[in-house]
């Protein structure tokens, strides 16, 4: 498997992403075997839900302090101490406390949605470079909604991608009015862009959950959350048509890979200098939540 490259924008260097699972994959997507496993098997919702009752079982909790170790991850922001998690996806779907995560406080700054590896693209039409197979991106087999796919035409995109060893709770962007959420059914392919080669298409086919936000300043922004292999739920915590502010909690995913987008309307967003760069090289830049993605205009 080759190494992923990532910009990290804490330390202002390129780096490898630590992968976790990576033997899985490898054995996933580098033979043939693998390949009937996972068109068989993995995709299937069946797989996900009785891994995702592994991972909430007392039996898994041996595994939290060799993830731990093995990712560096830092304890100290946690809400809750480490031995007090009560299995694996307790410590998955861990909170933290909230000086691990501020929130960028300029008015019109649009916040970073989760922790995660993203891309910006200003428009949607520019994506073909990156996901090499040269695939337009259609708003309407994302959301399935021709209305919202006329609203969104040509619209700003980022797209966020949260890997198992990272804080998954996703939260507002902007100041706004959420609507209800809308699921749409789908598989449950990797995410990882091993696993994607470049397919965009993934993202379309996998379970995901799409919320208008209606705001002030910035128009109408679609945030949808994406579901992957062994994505035991998607959980909205948030109360539809109630005024929320930049930052709040919307929800969180079970454990597994999983990505969050954001469509702005066109002309609405400028996304920072580092993010629209780095994508324009293919890389994708780490961000944490709460940190400054883009500016209103």
């Amino acid at each position: 498997m080759q190494n992923i490259t990532i910009f990290n924008r804490y330390t202002n260097k390129l780096e490898h992403e630590a992968i976790f699972g990576k033997k899985f994959l490898t054995f996933a997507y580098c033979n043939v075997l693998g390949q009937i496993t996972i068109s068989s098997l993995i995709k299937r919702k069946f797989f996900s839900i009785l891994y995702g009752k592994y991972a909430n079982s007392q039996m898994s909790v041996h595994q939290i302090r060799p993830f731990i170790k093995k990712f560096g991850i830092k304890t100290d922001s946690l809400e809750k101490k480490v031995d007090d998690f009560t299995s694996f996806n307790d410590f998955f779907c861990r909170k933290l406390k909230p000086s691990a995560r501020p929130i960028s406080p300029t008015p019109t700054s649009v916040a970073a949605p989760t922790d995660g590896r993203m891309l910006g693209f200003k428009s949607i039409a520019n994506t073909v470079p990156f996901f090499v197979k040269g695939e337009q991106i259609s708003v309407a087999d994302l959301t399935k909604d021709p209305n919202l796919a006329e609203k969104f035409r040509d619209c700003s995109m980022l797209i966020s991608r949260l890997c198992p060893i990272d804080y998954h709770y996703f939260h507002f962007p902007v100041d706004c009015v959420p609507q209800r959420t809308y699921l749409i059914n789908g598989q449950y392919s990797s995410v990882h862009p091993f696993a994607m080669q470049g397919r965009f298409a993934t993202f379309l086919e996998n379970k995901r959950m799409s919320t208008i936000l209606q705001t002030k300043s910035c128009g109408d922004v679609l945030m949808v959350e994406i579901g992957a292999t062994c994505v035991g739920s998607i959980c909205q915590t948030f109360i539809p048509f109630q005024e929320t502010i930049k930052g709040s909690e919307k929800g969180y995913f079970q454990f597994g890979g999983s990505t969050v987008i954001l469509l702005f309307e066109k002309g609405r967003v400028k996304f920072s200098d580092d993010l629209l760069a780095n994508t324009q090289d293919g890389i994708e830049t780490y961000v944490l939540m709460g940190d400054q993605i883009a500016t209103m205009e």
